[in-house]
């Protein structure tokens, strides 16, 4: 699908007076043009001459020469070395005739004599090439240089020039420019090395400039006699190599040859890397015929010149290649499938031929290493056969491999006594290979020149110089010329038609083969290359195709819609045909034809001096269209020779149809000259903007050109380097360039432009942003607002940019910075390009590196393009490409939920959807789950454009399925009750079953009832007619539509549900075709149908179905057909065993006495469940009251108040036993201390009342530490003995506590000082885990690893017994796999091999298992410095301060001992809680001032250090600072203060 398009040409001319032909054009690459010449000896000045401006050639043809640096060489064959530079100002001519007379001269040792040049008899020059030699600036070289080691050695450029005569001639570049400069004498600057006796028939340098293959003719035959070569028809060929001193390396003999007067009988070439060359001549003798010569193709190995292989057909027989022709060999680079390239016809030359005879078919025949021949090129006749005849003169490869140029010179056919109507010319064809065909993309003609092309050479893999040799139509004198050419690869010609409306294709791609350009509509088919669905032929090859911008193929204009510039300077004019296929095998593709074919104004084809020349027109750009009309502006090529700047040409062309022929015209509207610079590529706006164009320069800089030769800068700056592929949009913030590129934008806003391009290093720009260092390919969609590139490396990929951030898009930052809303990009195979952008579809084509198309929609294309149609309310285009890209049919509803269900959008759904199972794919599909929040987020720049996008809390996600369903249903009956749709569509009852099935089994519970009613339903609404004598339930409709349901739902719960119907038909229909056994379910049916009372039968189905509640019903409807009795002992069983008290006591509401029953059963279930409370108000609930339950209930909740009262209210006597039994048992209770002693006080409460033992009830007081109470209970039943008890009670807990305060303080002291100690240790750790990103709660950042000598990086790399390793290591790998490790697996020593044991293995057969040690205490010490030791250290901090009720029980304890004369007890008890108090807060400020000076001492060495001090803070640090005692009340204070006056 490639196209080759020319990119720019530069015309050059040799001076007048210089004759001959052109044969070598050479680029100064050496050091980008520097030469190794002193420029401050003051004989010149570069800066002062560089822009001095000097005429080509003055009227006595005296060469004002130029100063400055030479940038090429020309040679031609008379002997003429001349330097230009980059201006093509003469800056040397070097005369090699004279260089070898001097030569000549110095060697006769005599006087040297004046030379008539003009006199001297000129041998013919033919190869001229440059080569890098080192040299030395002394003339006397040191001993290092002797050795090689002089590292000032330079390497200058120097030419090698060779002539048939055998003169080989080196010109010094340096020094012949250093003569120049000084007006001196430039023949002195070059050498003849030597002359061959017998001439040089053919020579060439290797690639890499360090061999010289030559070949001359033996004086000697192998007996060493002389031979006359002036008489001898068959000559000796000498193969010979030469280094870059011009010593010969090797030499070797080739077979007789025939020579004649060709002198392209001996040609050779060299392979790309230099490893060997190939050698054509014409062998006299083949297998001893002396009567058939034959030319051969010998390849040579470069270091001994052994010969590797002999040209041989393919088919193994050994037979020779025939009809090679003399044409020099090419050699294709390295990675091509095909290597030595050779002209080969298809009969020989010497047939006779007339003029009207077959011609003769020309073709490249293509030798691999081995000789073999291996596939051809077939060159194109691109001539008049009647007329002309053509002769292939050149074949040659350029540096990529990818074209094939084939340069040619055509003469005119001359009869006896006629004389030519025409002069010869010469072309140049440019061949492709793709998919194993070779395409003919361009064509260099110059016919209306009658240049005969002398030399054409690849600089540059895209650079081809051709040296032209043509006549002056005034002086009638010969004038050289060469010109420049560069080309790009356009990755595909694509037409795309936005008229929707029309019938033709809406992806039209072209690809041009010589005359044929062939066509394929992607849209329609995917055609592989090398064969299309039609083609068109013109009068000569196609060169560029134009096709018409969108603005004017969206009106549906049935005018010219493409331009084709052909290789002889015309315009084809196509429109498509109007026949149904056109000639075209695909179907609904109609191929364009041609309407008609014009020249070009005569005053463009005409130079600066009034002679005709080849016109070719490149960047063909229509900027404006019509029914009848056009405007077209292109860049033609230079009048004048080297010159800086290009021009513009505006033309319209127009067209009548006068009797069904059209007639075209050209008129030149405008025509302008860019002074800024040579045009790079002049393009159409993407988004068609009317009467504009965009112009590159070489340099990047961005112009729009308007109508009537207005060129004027871009104002969004310039690209960052040229780049020969561009695309651009007018005004990228417009609507209408969104949406409608049909829409004239040629008066919108240039200052919101894009411009995206793609250099020639593959860097993707947009303006002046880097987009990507390595795209293939590119394309702008302006329908589907992206930017769509295919990625170089060694994992390419098809990415994705919205246009609207283009302006924004950094490629440095990381994946998630530039995410595309969650759409990744596509990955493609290695080498793809993309080819095309389908407008309507999100479809993309890419050619695959052999040349074969895949058509592909990425999901950053599908998703977006869904997502308007959408928006758009196309749900049926939007369903189809939903299905075919299995895209979750959920997003029509959550792209907008409260449209569809609020806004029509389900009636608008309903209506387009034809398909029923559409329909039914997308209820089946539908889930609770916002797939935009997740799966498929909307863009942003979409959601921008939709303003009437509902917030997302407008539908709740877990009721979506189920409206959704609801609406979808409502909607569908509607339209069956109404008979026709929202469209207009008519439908019948029942066209929607399947569907509103679906509704109600997607349901959240699923309503599978109502679908079997409407299924039961539908079938009674079949015709009578259609009616068998069975059960309409068992109709092939009814069971098609269980069937669906049945996809929906598991058969098991459709028959359940049928059955729970107690429909016993529609249950056996559900189960027809079901996976139940008929065994089972048959007797099932039956026996509820026939066999059970209707009660009884449902019973037995609600209990089948665990519907308990029903099945009760049910059971106590059935009662009349039993005993009471019987049945109430029925109803209690079930009702006990299923739990359903609380629908018994409804049920049986009028029956008290059963009502009773089930109270009491229900009483006695929450007591089986220990739900006590619950019980004991059912038991004192029921009627009459269950009391003995009630005292079980209450004593089991431990309800001692409601316990006694139900014994006194019956009356009877408690026991004492009983009442110390409830009393220890609420004093055992475990809970909080105030829940403690509460228990102790409700215990002491009832021995007091129900057992009258005081002296147990003190117990409980004292056990409570109930002071106060327990003295007013002795005092109250004046037992003094149990006062004195209490107060000794209390003396005793003082003195506890007093000891318990001093040991608390003691503990706080001690643990607060290893906190202080600990919490540096885990600040350390936190600070590693954040540099290293390890865990922060690893315990191997322990009190030994931190503390021990070994450093930190040592401990991260080395793995000991006493450390584990620190924060973020890594145990190092031994031959003991356990360091770091939490398993138990590991390899010692030689036992790692020993991996598999078994019966039927040896290994560890005889050995005994080792028991496991159970974890001793040891294992579960925690290491000192871990988390776990901390937060045991705060857990002794905290804790070691007295609680609220500690403090509570402490006050109590002094009031009372105070209030009991124990005044110096309390002092104590008082005094030892206030030293507990002045510890802790002693403790706390010490350790927190020496945390302060410690942070400050780091904070000022980090200073020092010029390092960024970061302060760490565990997170239990605030617990601990705010560790303190609480005070004792007030009161105590006070009273206490009072007491020590």
């Amino acid at each position: 699908m490639r196209n080759l398009s020319l990119q720019g040409e530069v015309r050059h001319a040799v001076p007048a007076g210089v004759y001959g032909k052109i044969v070598a054009v050479i680029r100064n690459t050496s050091s980008d043009g520097h030469l190794d010449v002193d420029l401050n000896d003051g004989s010149f000045d570069y800066d002062k001459d560089t822009h001095q401006d000097l005429a080509a050639v003055d009227a006595q043809d005296t060469v004002h020469l130029s100063k400055q640096p030479p940038a090429v060489f020309i040679m031609t064959s008379n002997g003429h070395l001349m330097a230009f530079d980059e201006n093509d100002r003469l800056v040397w001519n070097v005369d090699l005739e004279t260089v070898v007379l001097d030569s000549q001269d110095e060697d006769d040792d005599g006087p040297t004599q004046a030379v008539d040049v003009d006199n001297i008899e000129r041998s013919e020059w033919f190869y001229a090439s440059g080569f890098l030699q080192e040299e030395s600036s002394n003339a006397n070289p040191s001993n290092d240089e002797i050795l090689g080691l002089n590292l000032n050695n330079q390497a200058s450029l120097h030419i090698t020039c060779l002539s048939r005569a055998g003169h080989l001639v080196s010109v010094s570049v340096d020094q012949t420019t250093t003569l120049a400069l000084n007006n001196e004498t430039v023949e002195e600057g070059s050498e003849c090395i030597g002359s061959f006796e017998n001439g040089l028939q053919t020579g060439c340098w290797s690639g890499d400039g360090e061999v010289l293959a030559l070949v001359t003719f033996a004086s000697e035959d192998e007996q060493g006699n002389e031979l006359n070569l002036a008489e001898e028809e068959h000559r000796v060929p000498i193969l010979m190599t030469m280094n870059t001193q011009y010593e010969i390396l090797a030499e070797v003999r080739l077979d007789k040859c025939c020579h004649g007067e060709d002198v392209n009988a001996i040609t050779l070439c060299w392979r790309p890397d230099s490893s060997s060359l190939a050698v054509s001549t014409i062998d006299a003798y083949v297998n001893d015929d002396e009567a058939k010569p034959l030319r051969r193709i010998r390849t040579f190995s470069r270091t001994t010149l052994e010969l590797l292989s002999l040209s041989k057909e393919e088919d193994g027989s050994g037979r020779d290649v025939t009809n090679l022709q003399p044409v020099a060999p090419t050699w294709a680079p390295a990675g091509c499938s095909h290597y030595v390239g050779v002209i080969q016809s298809s009969r020989s030359l010497s047939s006779k031929t007339t003029v009207r005879g077959r011609p003769i078919s020309m073709q490249v025949a293509f030798m691999e290493p081995n000789g073999l021949r291996h596939r051809e090129c077939k060159i194109h006749m691109t001539y008049d056969r009647v007329k002309e005849k053509e002769e292939i003169t050149g074949v040659e490869f350029n540096g990529e491999g990818d074209l094939l140029a084939v340069v040619s010179l055509v003469s005119p056919l001359i009869g006896d006594g006629e004389q030519a109507e025409s002069l010869p010319y010469g072309k140049v064809q440019l061949y492709h290979r793709s998919n194993y065909h070779w395409y003919l993309k361009y064509e260099l003609r110059y016919s209306n020149e009658g240049a005969v092309i002398s030399k054409a050479q690849f600089s540059d893999p895209y650079n081809l110089m051709v040296a032209l040799d043509k006549r002056n139509n005034d002086s009638m004198e010969n004038i050289l010329e060469w010109r420049e050419y560069t080309f790009r690869w356009d990755a595909s010609t694509i037409y795309y038609r936005n008229n929707t409306t029309s019938k033709g294709p809406a992806v039209l791609a072209m690809s041009i083969d010589g005359k044929t350009l062939n066509l394929t509509p992607l849209d329609k088919a995917i055609v592989p290359p090398p064969m299309y669905a039609s083609s068109l032929e013109f009068s000569a090859p196609v060169v560029a195709i134009a096709t018409i911008p969108s603005f004017a193929n969206a009106t549906g204009s049935t005018g010219v819609e493409f331009i084709a510039s052909m290789s002889d300077g015309k315009l084809g004019l196509l429109k498509f045909g109007d026949s149904a296929n056109g000639g075209s095998l695909t179907p609904g593709f109609s191929p364009p034809t041609v309407v008609a074919v014009v020249d070009l104004p005569k005053s463009l084809a005409d130079d600066e001096v009034g002679n005709s020349r080849t016109l070719a027109l490149r960047d063909l750009t229509i900027i404006d269209a019509s029914a009848d009309s056009f405007t077209v502006v292109a860049v033609p090529s230079p009048k004048s020779r080297g010159r800086r700047c290009d021009s513009i040409i505006e033309m319209s062309v127009s067209w009548k149809y006068a009797n069904d022929s059209p007639a075209a015209d050209i008129t030149i509207t405008a025509s302008l000259s860019v002074r800024e610079g040579r045009v790079l590529r002049l393009v159409n706006w993407l988004d068609g903007a009317r009467g504009s164009a965009l112009v590159e320069l070489v340099d990047g800089t961005l112009l729009k050109y308007s109508h009537g030769g207005v060129l004027e800068p871009l104002e969004n700056g310039h690209l960052l380097e040229p780049c020969p592929w561009i695309v651009g949009l007018f005004d990228s913030n417009a609507d209408t360039a969104m949406l409608s590129p049909a829409e004239d934008h040629g008066h919108g806003n240039a200052a919101n432009s894009i411009v995206v391009g793609l250099s020639s290093r593959y860097r993707l720009y947009c303006g002046e942003r880097l987009i990507s260092s390595a795209t293939s390919s590119f394309g702008l969609s302006i329908q589907h607002r992206f930017l769509t590139h295919v990625t170089l490396g060694s994992r390419p990929q098809m990415r994705f940019l919205p246009i609207s951030t283009l302006s924004e898009f950094d490629p440095l930052m990381g994946s998630d910075e530039n995410a595309l809303d969650g759409y990744e990009p596509r990955s493609v195979e290695r080498g793809s390009r993309l080819v095309a952008l389908f407008p309507h579809s999100p479809s993309v084509v890419i050619q695959m590196p052999r040349g074969n198309l895949e058509s592909i929609s990425p999901r950053a294309l599908a998703l977006p393009y869904v997502m308007m149609k959408i928006k758009d309310r196309d749900y049926a285009t939007a369903l189809d490409i939903m299905r075919r890209q299995r895209i979750d049919t959920n997003l029509i509803v959550d792209y907008d939920p409260a449209s569809f269900l609020e806004k029509g959008g389900a009636e608008t759904f309903i209506g387009q959807i034809n398909k029923i199972d559409n329909i039914n794919l997308f209820l089946s599909s539908l889930i609770d789950v916002d797939t935009t929040l997740w799966k498929y987020p909307v863009p942003s720049w979409l959601r921008m454009d939709h303003e009437s996008r509902a917030p997302p809390q407008s539908i709740e996600v877990e009721a979506k399925v189920n409206r959704v369903c609801v609406k979808m249903r409502e909607v569908m009956l509607a339209a069956e009750e109404n008979g026709t749709t929202q469209s207009g569509k008519a439908v019948t009852a029942g066209h929607f079953l399947l569907p509103v099935l679906s509704t109600f089994a997607k349901e959240v519970p699923p309503r599978l009832e109502e679908a079997l009613s409407l299924i039961k339903f539908s079938a009674a609404q079949v015709p009578q007619k259609q009616r068998k004598k069975t059960s309409i339930l068992l109709s092939d409709h009814v069971q098609s539509s269980i069937q669906y349901l049945a996809f929906l739902a598991d058969y098991e719960l459709i028959f359940n549900t049928a059955i729970g119907m107690y429909d016993w038909d529609l249950a056996k229909a559900v189960a027809r075709h079901s996976q139940m056994d008929p065994k089972v379910y048959l007797p099932m049916l039956k026996r509820w149908r026939d066999e059970l009372p209707e009660s009884m039968a449902r019973f037995e189905v609600d209990v089948k179905l665990k519907r308990y509640e029903s099945a009760l019903r049910h059971l106590v409807s059935s009662g009349e057909s039993k005993a009471p009795d019987k049945h109430l002992e029925e109803c209690l069983k079930f009702i006990e065993e299923h739990k359903l008290h609380s629908l018994g006591l409804e049920l049986f509401v009028q029956d008290n006495n059963f009502t009773a029953t089930v109270m009491d059963s229900l009483g006695e279930s929450l007591m089986t469940e220990r739900k006590f409370e619950e019980a004991l108000v059912v038991f004192l609930s029921s009627d009459p009251k269950n009391v003995d339950g009630a005292k079980r209930a209450a004593k089991a909740c431990e309800d001692w108040r409601a316990y006694f009262s139900y014994c006194g209210e019956l009356g009877r006597p408690i026991d004492a036993d009983l009442v110390t039994s409830m009393a220890e048992g609420i004093s055992s209770k475990m809970g909080t201390l105030d829940q403690q002693n509460e228990s102790f006080a409700a215990a002491a409460r009832i021995l007091l009342d129900y057992g009258q033992d005081v002296a147990y009830a003190m117990d409980m007081f004292i056990s409570g530490h109930m002071w106060f109470e327990g003295r007013r209970i002795a005092h109250l039943h004046n037992r003094p003995d149990l006062a004195k008890k209490c107060v000794d009670a209390a003396v005793t807990y003082a003195d506890t506590c007093i000891e318990d305060l001093a040991e608390r303080a003691s503990t706080f002291e001690a643990t607060n000082d290893k906190y202080a100690e600990v919490i540096v240790l885990r600040r350390d750790a936190i600070k590693e885990a954040e540099e290293t990103g390890a865990d922060l709660h690893d315990d191997s950042a322990s009190q030994f690893s931190m503390q021990s000598t070994a450093s930190n990086s040592s401990l991260r790399s080395t793995a000991s017994a006493s450390s584990i390793g620190s924060v973020g290591s890594v145990a190092s790998v031994s031959t003991v796999i356990s360091v770091g490790t939490k398993t138990g697996f590991q390899f010692t020593g030689d036992r790692d091999n020993f991996k598999h044991k078994s019966k039927f293995n040896k290994i560890g057969r005889d050995q005994k298992k080792k028991k496991k040690k159970k974890a001793g205490p040891a294992a579960r010490r925690m290491k000192p410095g871990s988390e776990e030791h901390l937060k045991e250290l705060v857990m002794t901090l905290t804790t070691t301060c007295p609680n609220d009720h500690y403090l509570a029980n402490i006050s109590e304890t002094i009031s009372f001992l105070l209030q009991s004369n124990k005044r110096s007890l309390a002092r104590c008890l008082f005094e030892a809680y206030h030293d507990l108090v002045s510890a802790v807060t002693k403790s706390q400020v010490t350790r927190l001032e020496a945390d302060r000076v410690a942070k400050q001492e780091k904070e000022r060495m980090a200073r020092k250090e010029g390092l960024i001090y970061e302060n760490i803070e565990h997170p239990c640090e605030k617990e601990v600072n705010a560790v303190h005692c609480k005070p004792l009340p007030d009161s105590i204070e006070n009273v206490m203060a009072y007491l020590t006056i």
